[in-house]
């Protein structure tokens, strides 16, 4: 398994801080009233992020089946946005001891999401195969509905309620792609016209 041709490093790097930016700029600008402080951070944070799930990308596609990789390059980079998140950022579930259990543990399921979807959003929107078109298509209206949705409610909530009301929104934006990324695995374990899977990490 290799990434598309089309999956250059330029387009890889592109759309995924793209997908972070967009979120950023809600969470770090426009909930902390700060506009232009949270673009040099993104880039910091995600650009070396995107560059080391690439890496193990292209490690993975070289000793896994397809559909393996693309969950073990998953489950790692989310793993690796949380530890960023708990040591770096401060909300590890056990930084309030107040929080409730279940509030905690869909909060950290959000986190894991996204930066898990950083990874693999890409990777899915760029891979222009038909055996995954369905899924890509899909996959590409939800998450601009889904950012339509996240911008609605942080511009148009009430004040006293915009904080908690826009990060429900972020969490369930972020959790509810985990159903394409599912159907993602599903759809490359299907050999396109009934041969093998064309090997996919080219940069040509």
């Amino acid at each position: 398994m290799t990434l598309p041709k089309k999956q250059t490093a330029l387009s890889f790097y592109g759309v995924g801080l793209l997908v972070a930016g967009l979120e950023e700029f809600i969470t770090q600008g426009v909930l902390k009233h700060s506009y232009g402080g949270w673009i040099l951070p993104t880039i910091l944070a995600f650009l070396p992020f995107l560059v080391a799930v690439r890496f193990l990308d292209k490690i993975l596609s070289r000793r896994l089946s397809e559909p393996g990789a693309i969950l073990i390059y998953y489950l790692a980079a989310g793993s690796l946005g949380l530890l960023f998140e708990w040591f770096m950022m401060g909300l590890a579930p056990w930084s309030n001891p107040q929080a409730p259990l279940l509030a905690m543990v869909v909060f950290q399921l959000g986190m894991f999401s996204f930066w898990g979807g950083v990874a693999l959003a890409p990777r899915l929107l760029l891979d222009a195969r038909a055996v995954v078109s369905r899924v890509r298509n899909s996959c590409r209206l939800f998450l601009i509905f889904g950012m339509a949705i996240i911008y609605l409610v942080a511009f148009a909530a009430p004040q006293e309620a915009r904080f908690l009301a826009t990060i429900a929104s972020v969490l369930i934006t972020f959790l509810a792609l985990n159903f394409f990324y599912f159907q993602y695995v599903q759809a490359v374990r299907k050999p396109a016209d009934g041969g093998a899977m064309v090997p996919m990490m080219n940069d040509e």
